[in-house]
């Protein structure tokens, strides 16, 4: 297994070896045991030196430093530098609101199109994805009648945590005949646990999402979604569908306990558990999404999203957390 997460070369690495399975030979005995030239093994054994691996205080008996206890102490070194880089990165978030504020205040002609047409569910999904990425305040969501299959209620729950994990405000109106479904009710229970937001209405309506009050996506066909949508962003028309919301928010009923418990800890899917699983144990995402039935694209932002949950800066440190908090 290679160290160079931890900043030993492979070179650096053979060396260190070496020196625990002959402890008190001299660095000169390098030469001989190893096919690597001079300049190599003294810039290795220079690096070992510094990294504390090696006692070279006497050349002519080094001393390799206990494994559990160096390669330990490197580890978290590079965990702490790792957490800080992550640090700095999140700070340039801080920067979103003010950035979108100068661009809304350009005086070029903005050249998008007020009404787009998308075809096909794919393309209308990764449309979809990429606003909801980039919006920062608000999502308003209309789900008329009928269930939505599991693997559309994991595709949102991901989306949905995301958008709540970063502050959005997610406001959610669904007929009642979707709360036919269990595992929606079981996933609305946990949406609303992370803070979104609920009502149900009898009113007929279509379906809609509306990002930051300013850019609305509908079904070009109420009646036949896969047809595609219209990505709206004429400043007037999005304006009458925000109004449009708010009324029926208005008088819908708040989302209660009557429509299903909701459970205790953390809350997650058989999906997520299937993929800590894999995370512990599949060697490559590929060989992971295709046991799972799912895009490698759909894993890794699995992934990514359970290693913000649980705190870790890689995912050898996520699976043994999951493991430490019974995840799985």
């Amino acid at each position: 297994m290679r160290l160079e997460a931890v900043g030993i070369s492979p070179e650096a690495e053979e060396i260190y070896r070496f020196f625990l399975r002959r402890e008190g030979d001299e660095v000169g005995s390098i030469r001989q045991a190893l096919d690597l030239d001079p300049d190599s093994v003294e810039a290795a054994v220079e690096s070992l030196g510094e990294l504390g691996l090696l006692d070279l205080k006497d050349r002519h008996h080094v001393v390799a430093e206990d494994p559990r206890i160096a390669i330990e102490r490197l580890v978290e070194q590079r965990i702490e530098e790792l957490n800080q880089e992550i640090r700095r990165v999140m700070a340039a978030r801080d920067a979103i609101s003010s950035l979108v504020e100068d661009r809304r205040r350009g005086t070029e002609r903005d050249t998008t199109l007020a009404i787009e047409r998308i075809e096909g569910v794919d393309r209308v999904r990764r449309q979809i994805d990429d606003l909801a990425f980039f919006s920062y305040t608000e999502v308003l969501c209309l789900h008329p009648g009928g269930g939505l299959s599991k693997a559309a209620i994991e595709t949102a729950r991901l989306a949905d945590t995301r958008l709540l994990r970063r502050g959005l405000t997610v406001k959610s109106i669904y007929h009642p005949q979707a709360l036919d479904v269990p595992h929606l009710v079981s996933y609305l229970g946990e949406f609303t646990q992370l803070g979104g937001q609920v009502r149900i209405t009898e009113e007929r309506m279509d379906r809609m999402v509306v990002f930051d009050r300013s850019v609305a996506v509908v079904p070009v066909d109420p009646k036949e979604s896969s047809r595609g949508a219209l990505l709206v962003r004429e400043p007037g028309l999005v304006s009458q569908l925000v109004i449009y919301f708010d009324g029926l928010w208005e008088a819908a009923d708040e989302f209660g306990g009557r429509h299903g418990e909701i459970d205790d800890g953390p809350g997650l899917s058989d999906l997520e558990r299937s993929v800590l699983t894999a995370l512990a144990s599949a060697d490559k995402d590929e060989i992971a999404a295709r046991d799972l039935g799912i895009s490698v694209r759909t894993y890794r932002r699995y992934v990514a999203d359970l290693m913000s949950r649980l705190g870790a800066v890689n995912r050898f440190q996520a699976a043994l957390r999951a493991k430490e908090e019974n995840w799985i």
